[in-house]
């Protein structure tokens, strides 16, 4: 998907890449699975991207790198000596103080060795995060969720309907049979690529344009717990019922702090009680709380500027 949205604004300037993906059943993450997976991939994967790298960016002599979660970049610019910044979501886990819960300690463990494996040496952690946390490092910096142009150029409205996005799109009848329970409330739902109308379910096949829409005119949203979203919800101001997926530890994060902080409900997964206790919630006033980063671009790109002028050699862009 980034591969295609980035090839709009910049053509053949952008080269796909090997990356590591997650293996699902039934719609959780399978850790062991995963790792078989990409490790199965890896020779290949690795001897495409060295290609890639040497016909394409070596030649090009980068003065920054500029790595969003994505192992390659980051050990190519540290083997190269190229000074490179890490920007994501996930090193809130090793760069942040954060609230754990025991029960989750495995995976906590995993996600953050995981995170710590993906690069070392960066010259800055840009962390985009919703709400504040303390820094456990000198080099981590904090700033507020980006929204894509295709978001804020959306007017909020509410049209009483509520936007289910399943990313796994599986177990479609137990959905079902928990929406069926709440016959006034109509659903719109994305992730199964089919369009049917049943009772209160309306299913939508695959369209950017259309969810952004139905997002933007929503009651409000049930999905996982993926960042992206949860930015744009955000930023349209729509509470959040969050289903973070199993195995990812930085939804589990994102889920609690959005549930403390007042911006939705979460739950391991959709049930009667989550889906009543959320509508409960639905119409209150947005939280006014300070601990939260509402999605803010100008602030973001003055921060990012403001770490970059700070390197060893300083970088300028322009936006």
């Amino acid at each position: 998907r980034g591969l295609l949205y980035l090839r709009q604004y910049y053509g053949e300037r952008v080269k796909e890449i090997f990356g590591l993906t997650y293996e699902y059943s039934k719609g959780y993450v399978q850790p062991l699975a995963t790792i078989r997976k990409n490790l199965a991939q890896l020779t290949t994967g690795t001897r495409m991207n060295k290609k890639l790298f040497d016909q394409v960016y070596r030649p090009f002599q980068p003065d920054l790198v500029v790595t969003d979660f994505e192992p390659f970049s980051g050990w190519w610019a540290w083997y190269n000596k190229v000074p490179f910044i890490s920007l994501d979501n996930e090193h809130m886990l090793t760069m942040c103080k954060l609230e754990h819960r025991l029960r989750n300690i495995v995976r906590r463990t995993t996600w953050m060795f995981v995170t710590r494996l993906h690069c070392v040496g960066a010259q800055a952690y840009v962390m985009i995060n919703f709400f504040k946390a303390p820094l456990k490092h000198e080099r981590a910096v904090l700033v507020p969720p980006v929204i894509r142009d295709a978001v804020t150029a959306l007017t909020p409205s509410d049209e009483g309907h509520i936007v289910l996005y399943s990313t796994t799109g599986t177990h479609e009848d137990r959905l079902r049979e928990t929406l069926f329970k709440f016959p006034d409330q109509k659903f719109l739902v994305y992730g199964f690529n089919k369009a049917v109308e049943v009772r209160n379910c309306v299913f939508k096949e695959r369209s950017t344009e259309g969810f952004l829409q139905d997002l933007a005119a929503s009651r409000g949203v049930i999905a996982s717990a993926g960042f992206s979203l949860m930015s744009e919800c955000l930023y349209l101001r729509k509470r959040m019922l969050l289903l973070p997926l199993a195995g990812q530890y930085e939804q589990i994060i994102n889920a609690h702090y959005a549930e403390k902080l007042g911006l939705g409900v979460s739950s391991p997964e959709l049930t009667e009680a989550a889906l009543a206790r959320f509508l409960d919630q639905i119409d209150a006033p947005m939280p006014q709380d300070d601990q939260i980063l509402w999605p803010d671009n100008r602030k973001f790109f003055e921060v990012l500027q403001n770490t970059l002028s700070r390197l060893d050699t300083p970088i300028s862009i322009s936006v």
